[in-house]
């Protein structure tokens, strides 16, 4: 193959690959204005790269789980979480792929968030799918992730929102004392990354101590939380329903490529171009909103458990020193090509630069369908129903029975109500 054939042969390739992540990412912040089964459409028309794989899967679940087609959610996050752990060990095929091209070549094996966010998801579909048994399966899963993923220095992998989650599957199947540990954990995420512990968080972890007979706990949280005897009276009331509400708003920030171009000089001339690109998030001003339960004549809030922008920028400043050697390794590797080739002809060291500089793309591939923010908000009331409200959920009434548990997830992208009602203890 002459070197002109190969040029056109390996833009034409990587062109493919950008077109492709570059319509993935544009169909991600069209959910701002499309519903997610419209988006769920075009992005099925897209036929992924066996490499891409494993990130098709958790976008296309991601859309199938806010569409409410949970089946087909569990089934698309399912294989996405058997593909990454199969990926978890980057093979060195794909190590010297990358070294060789650009960092595209690789398979999509998840960022330390994906691989415990993809279990949250999971365990919500199959909550909202009526399986709090396989619901409960997969917050146990997320736990063993996160513990594998802990470093001392960095808090990559370990998401506030998988513990809330947890916290909220192990009181619904009244396991009162798992459930305070999660919260516990939840709080300690949210104040290791700034995030403001919200009242919601202060009064499970009170509220659970009286309940487990904790006194000291008990007394402990009360003082430092500020919290009266009269709201811990109004949140154990035996009749009472109780409310877990979570929201999810907005969508994740894409990736985005930065990249500078540098001439190398050579005997005091300059011999050729070298191309450097790297993965970056832009910052975007984000208007955080919030979804509100009536209750009576108040109107509750939800708050910010998890800022998914936040995790992902972590997850890439973790990843970004070994991004950063692989990228100038390689310029090394192609700029030796390019002097191989010049040598035997001048005009084929030009086509090989052209080639080289050509390809070099950076990895702004990404889970992007996720929320850019994660929400709760906790309510216990004696009254006979309760309205939701969202971004594009129309004032929806729930009837509560005494004594019911429901679980509630609105979506600021989504006009639907996803709802799972628990009449008594299931054990």
């Amino acid at each position: 193959m002459s070197y002109r054939s190969f040029l056109v042969l390996a833009l034409l390739l990587l062109s493919g690959c950008s077109v492709t992540h570059k319509k993935v990412n544009q169909l991600s912040q069209s959910l701002n204005t499309n519903s997610p089964e419209a988006v769920l459409t075009q992005l099925q028309t897209i036929k992924p790269k066996e490499k891409d794989r494993p990130l098709f899967n958790l976008n296309i679940g991601t859309l199938q789980f806010l569409s409410q087609d949970y089946p087909s959610a569990i089934t698309s996050l399912t294989l996405a979480k058997e593909e990454m752990a199969v990926l978890y060990a980057t093979s060195i095929t794909e190590n010297i792929g990358a070294a060789t091209v650009n960092e595209t070549m690789r398979s999509y094996s998840g960022t330390p968030s994906d691989l415990v966010m993809v279990h949250n998801l999971l365990a919500l579909s199959y909550l909202f799918n009526n399986d709090p048994d396989s619901a409960r399966v997969e917050i146990l899963q997320a736990d063993i992730m996160m513990k594998k993923l802990i470093k001392k220095d960095s808090n990559s992998g370990q998401l506030a929102s998988a513990h809330l989650i947890s916290a909220v599957i192990y009181e619904l199947l009244d396991e009162q004392d798992n459930a305070l540990i999660s919260y516990k954990f939840a709080a300690e995420l949210m104040q290791a990354r700034g995030t403001p512990l919200t009242n919601d968080i202060k009064l499970a972890l009170t509220r659970l101590s009286k309940e487990l007979g904790i006194l000291d706990q008990f007394d402990q949280y009360k003082s430092e939380f500020g919290i009266s005897d009269e709201q811990i009276e109004k949140l154990t009331a035996k009749n009472s329903s109780a409310l877990y509400f979570i929201h999810f708003d907005g969508v994740v920030t894409s990736k985005k490529e930065v990249s500078i171009m540098v001439p190398s000089y050579h005997d005091n001339r300059n011999d050729q171009l070298i191309r450097i690109a790297m993965p970056s998030y832009p910052n975007v001003v984000r208007n955080i909103g919030n979804a509100t339960i009536d209750v009576g004549e108040q109107d509750i809030r939800t708050s910010e458990i998890e800022n998914v922008n936040t995790i992902a920028r972590e997850d890439l400043d973790a990843e970004y020193p070994a991004i950063l050697l692989a990228t100038t390794s390689r310029a090394v590797l192609k700029y030796d090509a390019v002097k191989n080739a010049e040598k035997k002809d001048p005009l084929a060291g030009f086509i090989m630069n052209v080639a080289t500089v050509l390809s070099e793309s950076a990895d702004v591939r990404s889970w992007n369908m996720l929320p850019a923010s994660i929400q709760y908000a906790y309510v216990s009331t004696g009254e006979d129903n309760v309205a939701i409200r969202a971004r594009r959920l129309a004032k929806r009434k729930i009837a509560l029975n005494p004594g019911s548990k429901h679980v509630i997830l609105t979506s600021s992208i989504s006009d639907k109500l996803f709802h799972y009602q628990q009449e008594k203890s299931i054990y």
